[in-house]
Parts: C-alpha cells; structure tokens; sequence
C-alpha cells in the first residue's frame, strides 16, 4: 500500500520524474526533504484498503462470531474476538482485564450463572471513528426457562483492527429494566 501511495506524494509536493532526472536543480534538495518530512509523518498512518462499507461487514461479522461461540458455550472463542489488552465490564461483575481473564469470566460464566441461557444480540449502530476505530452500540436479550432468567440491556463496545482483524478494546454491558 505504501509504495502504491508513494508516487502520488511525490506528485502532491511537486517532485516529478524530470526533477528526479534532473540532479542539479536547486529545488530538487527542498522537494525531497518536503517529501521525507511528509513519509515521516504520513508513516505510522495505516490507511484501511477496505471500504466503510466493507469495515461495518466486518464489525457485525464479529459480532455474529460471539453469538456463534456464545450459543456453543465456547468460551475461548469469545475470547479470541478480545485484544490481548481488553477489558470488559458486565452487570453486578468486577471489571475483567485481559484476554486471558476474559475467556476464565466465560468459562465460569457458562458452567455457572449462564448455562443454558441464550443470548440475542442486535447490533444497532456502527460508527466507524477511524478507519480503524469503530463504536458499536447494541442491545441483547437472555433468555432461558429453568431456572428462569429473562433480561434485557445494552452494551456499548469499542473494536480496533489490528493486523487486518477487527478486536474488541473494551465492552461495557448494561442491564436495561
């Protein structure tokens, strides 16, 4: 992608074939500091070549994966939708920090409190911050019949793409009445 982008800067300051032929002109030395100045800057940058519209399939993509993995009870795969550094908070539960802690909260979680219980998550909006930060807002019901359980609240999640994948940075559940 990089490469691709290089021409067109070198375009945009002015830098063009004839000058890079052309050893001897004096403004040669500025455009190609101004074109370094502006790589050094524009470097760290990871522009998504995937569209908005691709990035939001991609988000609700990760969110049909956690329900897949909810209604297994496969708690390492919920986890695997987390980022290493994540952290989630949910009803009348201390904060959860790490990928690792995530998938121990599960495990607990669907051999205890939410065993048997099915979970319908609709995912509301997707707002996309940065080409690769994304807000999700999204309401879910649990439902199971014995012992009876039949709630329903909102969730706020944050998603950064990291190596092309889109992983959850942290997940805040709220219990709606």
């Amino acid at each position: 992608m990089r490469a691709a982008t290089l021409p067109f800067l070198a375009l945009a300051l002015g830098v063009t074939p004839a000058d890079r032929a052309d050893e001897g002109s004096a403004e040669r030395p500025m455009r190609v500091q101004a074109l370094a100045a502006a790589l050094l800057i524009l470097g760290p940058i990871r522009l998504s070549q995937a569209g908005p519209g691709d990035d939001e399939a991609a988000v609700r993509a990760h969110f049909d994966a956690f329900a897949h993995a909810w209604a297994t009870g496969d708690a390492r795969a919920v986890a695997e939708g987390y980022a290493e550094d994540a952290d989630i908070v949910r009803p009348n539960q201390p904060p959860v920090v790490g990928r690792a802690a995530i998938e121990a909260f599960y495990i607990q979680m669907f051999a205890g409190p939410l065993k048997g219980v099915a979970k319908k998550t609709t995912v509301d909006r997707v707002r996309l911050v940065t080409p690769v930060v994304a807000v999700v807002d999204s309401s879910y019901t649990l439902d199971r019949d014995e012992p009876p359980l039949h709630a329903h609240g909102a969730s706020v999640t944050v998603l950064e793409k990291r190596g092309g994948s889109w992983v959850a940075l942290l997940s805040r559940s709220y219990r709606l009445p």
